[in-house]
């Protein structure tokens, strides 16, 4: 599949104020990734909008790196024109950004995650529900000017078979760019990606670590917000990337089946087939790549987050994910359903 065709078969759903679906799947834990590690990152930070706001007015959305674009181009500017409140923006890879919530270094009243694992390390404290609404797989970013292009660009349209772009990995002078898995959940999908499409695809046994090496290979893994302007810039060959990253970004990727790409929410039995023990000891256990969001409890301006997550889930906040490649799924309440607030709590006894 080449950049920039959108799927039109992405299923968009609408609903009312909160669109929060009659058939919303409750549950109290939609992942099972464990605690991340404690490595804080820096953050992009964008203050959006001429609105002119008071502080009070101010929607502080800290969020998963890969959602920066869609945020700060798209929500963010929208939010402010619907509500005439202002937006500001911060990034990184979803676990720092938790660990700096908890560590006091910035002060956000909405945090967007990628999974679970980072919004548990800020409850009780920050937060205790979240609302799971969209999806987004992995897929393989390729820069059109690679010396590998040719045979990238042959396995994306299906001409050459997909075990090809692992044996294509393993030459000495492919550049490969990945997410810090210690920080960054997209990090972390991908070496369990590689890991199942080393059994799926019966490669020789060791090809997922030849091609990875260390955990965090200083050759290899660069920050979420940096990652893709890299690709394009001809420092990489190929690079992990989110659908709708790469999209946004009209790069030309190679789709993985559902079963590699961490993105289908009814293959999650068979992501958490797969493990990561990362530099700290803790284990993460595989699972689908979906978008929470949660305001946080205890930071300046709370009704301004609010306003924030209520926009994102109305109808307008979805299709402009939507829009912008993203598979807009079930809302999932994670955490302590009686601590939502009563719009959504109404929504699921629906």
């Amino acid at each position: 599949m080449e950049s920039g065709k959108k799927n039109k078969n992405l299923p968009l759903r609408l609903g009312v104020t909160l669109c929060l679906a009659a058939g919303v799947l409750v549950t109290g834990c939609a992942t099972q990734q464990s605690q991340g590690p404690a490595h804080p990152v820096a953050v992009h930070n964008n203050t959006g909008g001429s609105n002119g706001g008071a502080v009070s007015d101010l929607a502080n959305v800290a969020y998963a790196g890969s959602l920066q674009l869609v945020n700060d181009t798209f929500l963010g500017p929208a939010f402010e024109k619907t509500t005439g409140q202002k937006y500001q923006g911060q990034g990184g890879g979803a676990y720092g950004v938790a660990n700096l919530i908890l560590g006091g270094e910035i002060t956000p009243n909405v945090f967007e995650s990628i999974g679970t694992g980072p919004v548990a390390l800020l409850s009780p404290k920050f937060t205790h529900w979240a609302v799971g609404f969209a999806s987004s797989p992995l897929v393989i970013a390729y820069a059109p000017e690679s010396p590998y292009a040719t045979q990238l660009k042959a396995i994306a349209a299906g001409k050459l078979p997909l075990s090809e772009l692992f044996r294509l990995m393993q030459q000495p002078g492919f550049h490969l760019g990945r997410t810090n898995p210690d920080t960054d959940p997209q990090g972390q999908s991908f070496i369990m990606m590689m890991q199942l499409a080393q059994r799926q695809l019966k490669l020789p046994v060791g090809t997922a670590d030849k091609i990875l090496g260390p955990l965090n290979n200083p050759a290899q893994v660069f920050s979420e917000e940096g990652i893709l302007a890299r690709l394009q810039a001809g420092q990489l060959d190929a690079s992990s990337a989110y659908l709708p990253e790469a999209i946004a970004r009209h790069l030309p990727y190679i789709a993985l089946p559902d079963t590699l790409n961490m993105g289908n929410p009814a293959d999650k039995s068979l992501y958490a087939s797969e493990h990561l023990t990362l530099s700290n000891g803790k284990t993460v256990t595989g699972a689908p790549i979906e978008v929470y969001i949660t305001p946080v409890q205890g930071t300046p301006s709370p009704q301004a987050g609010q306003a924030f997550v209520n926009f994102v889930l109305s109808k307008q906040g979805l299709q402009l994910y939507h829009d912008n490649g993203y598979t807009m799924t079930k809302f999932i309440l994670w955490g302590d359903k009686s601590m939502a607030p009563p719009s959504i709590q109404a929504e699921l006894q629906r």
